[in-house]
């Protein structure tokens, strides 16, 4: 079902996946109902208690997030609607539907150094064009190019015409060169999955400093929403770079990771 781009629009509805789900129990989807009809009635505030409580019980649903996310914004808690917007996307890149809400709520923030599709400043242009896809979607059209392949290439090798031969052989070409590129993309796709990681400022107002400790100088306040690109764990503190370059820490505990 197609969800409408307008904040006010009704819950996305999970309750079908969650009762085929034989993992999910009784409990979780009535937490889920009772969420969708909390936000419904206006209760924002308990639509969010029942959703977090799927999300707590290991729960990953890009509808779950982003009706999170509206509830969140409803509250005004901007950060964390930025946070399960974000999330949504992770699962479902191209939703519609989050990629205007999260457009709506940066044009509200204080801070607006906002995090190209890329990731930060400096950053190859191809990150963002790669994050489009999903890493299952370029796992499976790999998988069914290269095995089109071998087939076409299998067939050929039995084939006693030669004409047909060579009809296989010129087929095969651009079903490589497909092969290829969809493996280039694979492969960028799991890089960004496993080593390029951003987060979400969670917290009305929080320090970047210049190193891993509360006493270190200030290099600049940044408020709740703004994302940034996550570098090394340091303790209680991780390692930031901000979209314009700047690079500083942060408490663990104001950011929430994507």
């Amino acid at each position: 079902m197609k969800r409408s781009l307008l904040l006010a629009l009704q819950v996305a509805c999970l309750a079908a996946g969650l009762a085929r789900a034989d993992t999910v129990s009784s409990s979780l989807r009535q937490h889920f109902t009772a969420g969708n009809q909390a936000y419904l009635d206006g209760d924002y505030q308990r639509a969010v208690d029942n959703y977090r409580r799927l999300v707590d019980a290991g729960v990953r649903n890009p509808d779950l997030y982003y009706n999170l996310a509206n509830a969140y914004f409803r509250l005004g808690r901007k950060g964390l609607a930025v946070l399960f917007y974000e999330r949504t996307l992770k699962l479902a890149p191209g939703d519609q539907a989050a990629e205007f809400n999260l457009r709506l709520v940066r044009k509200s923030l204080i801070d607006k150094l906002v995090m190209p599709a890329g990731g930060a400043v400096g950053e190859p242009p191809w990150h963002g064009f790669v994050r489009r896809f999903s890493l299952d979607t370029l796992t499976w059209v790999f998988l069914l190019l290269y095995s089109l392949a071998f087939l076409v290439a299998l067939w050929r090798r039995l084939s006693k015409r030669e004409s047909a031969r060579r009809l296989l052989f010129w087929l095969n070409v651009p079903l490589l060169t497909l092969v290829l590129l969809a493996g280039l993309l694979f492969a960028g796709r799991l890089y960004l999955h496993r080593k390029v990681h951003h987060a979400v400022v969670i917290q009305p107002v929080v320090q970047l400093r210049e190193g891993p400790d509360r006493h270190a100088k200030v290099l600049v306040e940044v408020h709740e929403g703004l994302k940034v690109r996550l570098l090394a764990d340091s303790g209680g503190f991780v390692r930031v770079r901000l979209s314009n370059g700047v690079e500083g820490y942060l408490e663990e505990g104001d950011l929430g990771r994507i």
